[in-house]
């Protein structure tokens, strides 16, 4: 009988959280500045042929290009790290919500890359419900709904972690949800007011998005450095067989 050798190989990965927080934020700002180009293109009715396939890339207002698949990816990131806290955290008493917290990022990444929750936008209710332009994006009436219990209940959670990441998961909250809910209302607004071909309106949503991005790069930085608290090192096994 053929005898498989077990042979062990090392691959050091180092993360530092600092550093990855800088790369991460330069990129954000990278993106920002190629979102208003392109809105500016937009503006301008396109002035030349490559504007076109520039807007449609770098769109911060699009879906499935660079911005949406970035985005994406960063909150699948936050998913892993979540997932790693909730392994280290098993015998805890709030392992359940850290558990919770990595099914949530999950879904908030494929959300941003497939847009489930553009379902939740009915064009027939709000026009049947004379909705005030604030709530333009009936989604936001659920996704308000989902925020306030959702901080209800991690209330005493958030209390238990320590003074630093208390801190810093208060502001990465605040940013990103400024920019998913509070941005996307004042939107409508801007929608109803200016039209969605103007500047102020494009400015509104740029600034959503820069906020949205901001958030989440911090929210990174919380993690890895809380989870740098816990391990130093982690190791990872990957067993490999026919069957």
């Amino acid at each position: 009988m053929k005898q498989v050798s077990s042979y062990s190989m090392g691959l050091a990965i180092h993360l530092c959280a600092k550093t990855i927080a800088r790369r991460l934020i330069l990129t954000v700002m990278c993106l920002t500045v190629a979102g208003a180009l392109s809105a500016y293109f937009w503006l301008s009715e396109f002035p030349f042929p490559a504007t076109k396939w520039f807007y449609e890339l770098f769109s911060l207002d699009g879906e499935l290009n660079i911005p949406a698949w970035y985005s994406a990816f960063s909150l699948l990131f936050c998913s892993a790290l979540l997932k790693v806290i909730s392994l280290i955290k098993t015998e805890d008493r709030h392992f359940s919500y850290w558990k919770t917290l990595y099914f949530i990022f999950l879904y908030l990444s494929l959300d941003e890359a497939f847009s489930f929750h553009e379902i939740l936008i009915i064009p027939s209710v709000r026009e049947s419900l004379n909705l005030y332009p604030l709530f333009f994006q009936t989604w936001v009436i659920p996704g308000t709904i989902f925020v306030g219990i959702f901080a209800f209940k991690y209330l005493k959670f958030w209390f238990h972690l320590p003074y630093k990441t208390r801190y810093l998961f208060l502001i990465a909250a605040v940013v990103y949800v400024s920019g998913t809910l509070v941005m996307e209302m004042v939107g409508g607004l801007l929608r109803e007011d200016f039209g969605r071909r103007n500047a102020i309106t494009l400015t509104g949503i740029v600034v959503e998005e820069f906020l949205e991005m901001a958030g989440i790069v911090i929210f990174i930085y919380a993690l890895l450095a809380y989870l740098s608290s816990l391990r130093e090192s982690l190791q990872l096994e990957i067993h490999i067989s026919e069957k």
